[in-house]
């Protein structure tokens, strides 16, 4: 705190119109603490920042430190494991996942609210798990974890900031292997993986949503975006249990007549590099023109979906596993 304060002057010496917050915490530690000291103190403050995973609601004190020593330890004892392998079988644990709450995120950034009232609040990290190694984090779990994650927001949060743009980055040490469960919205070698496509998704949504009597945490979730013409309906089926793999049969049905409808989908055969990727080998390392064939062929696509006309309705039928995504767009 004593060096927020000592900053935060600094900074409005230089110039009041820069913005400067904190605590800048992980697991939403100190935000009233924080707050008491900086309204007691008279020292600037035009934000509230922190950082929240999953596991977080158990009060996981995993440090950094732990991680280096016990990859050290891992090394020395592997047999013919590369560093991924032994990163993930040291760290990543799929019943953790299981046990953790559906919407935990929201509950965390709920709570955070009421500590913080009206103030600016800045989530600065979050992901689906804070374990870089975790194999989810390349796969559709992500994918539908995001979007799960943002359609339950409702504005709770100023700045909602995901972590992080790409597996490239230094706070450990390098893993270099494609898809080796790292936190970017993208791998080593630039490949957008699911939950790149899931934002992509969710930066084509209509202006306005429509509410809905959907419940939360059901085991097949949407939302509907209107622009007053077209109708957007975003499907999810997300669970926290990466073993879970369940098929739901939906039938949406909107109160008008659309001319067309078409989709985009982030399931097992759409958006999902890492199963190409151990098509081709699962290669260590990838030449350029491999990276560039993974790239082309799992984009983001959109595809024409049939449908039905009942009356002054739009019926579409469909179907869909656990933690795949669908966007459909009736025109």
């Amino acid at each position: 705190f004593r060096l927020y304060e000592v900053t935060a002057k600094a900074i409005k010496k230089v110039d009041c119109r820069i913005r400067v917050g904190g605590p800048s915490t992980s697991k939403n530690k100190w935000l009233t603490e924080f707050i008491s000291f900086c309204d007691s103190n008279n020292i600037p403050c035009d934000f509230i920042s922190t950082h929240h995973y999953p596991g977080d609601a158990f009060g996981n004190s995993f440090m950094s430190f732990d991680r280096i020593k016990g990859m050290m330890k891992a090394l020395s004892e592997s047999k013919g494991e590369n560093l991924t392998e032994t990163n993930t079988k040291l760290f990543y644990r799929k019943d953790f996942c299981s046990s953790i709450p559906k919407g935990v995120l929201t509950e965390q950034l709920q709570k955070s609210r009421k500590e913080v009232g009206d103030r600016p609040l800045f989530y600065t990290e979050w992901n689906s798990l804070a374990v870089c190694g975790a194999p989810i984090h390349d796969e559709k779990y992500s994918a539908a974890f995001i979007i799960k994650t943002v359609m339950d927001l409702k504005n709770q949060a100023d700045v909602y900031s995901f972590w992080c743009f790409s597996d490239l980055f230094e706070e450990t040490f390098f893993l270099m292997q494609p898809f080796h469960g790292g936190f970017g919205l993208m791998t080593v070698d630039g490949i957008p993986k699911p939950n790149f496509w899931a934002f992509k998704m969710l930066s084509q949504l209509l202006p306005q949503r429509i509410e809905t009597a959907s419940s939360g945490n059901d085991d097949v979730e949407y939302a509907v975006f209107t622009d007053g013409d077209k109708m957007q309906i975003l499907l999810y089926a997300q669970s926290m249990n990466p073993d879970k793999d369940e098929e739901y049969s939906v039938e949406l049905e909107t109160d008008k007549v659309f001319k067309g409808v078409t989709v985009q989908i982030i399931d097992d055969l759409h958006c999902n590099p890492k199963a190409l990727w151990k098509e081709m080998g699962s290669k260590q390392n990838l030449k350029p023109t491999e990276a560039a064939e993974i790239k082309s062929k799992t984009k983001l696509t959109e595809e024409p979906v049939s449908f039905s006309i009942c009356g002054d309705k739009t019926v579409i039928k469909t179907t869909l596993k656990t933690n795949d995504v669908k966007l459909y767009t009736l025109n």
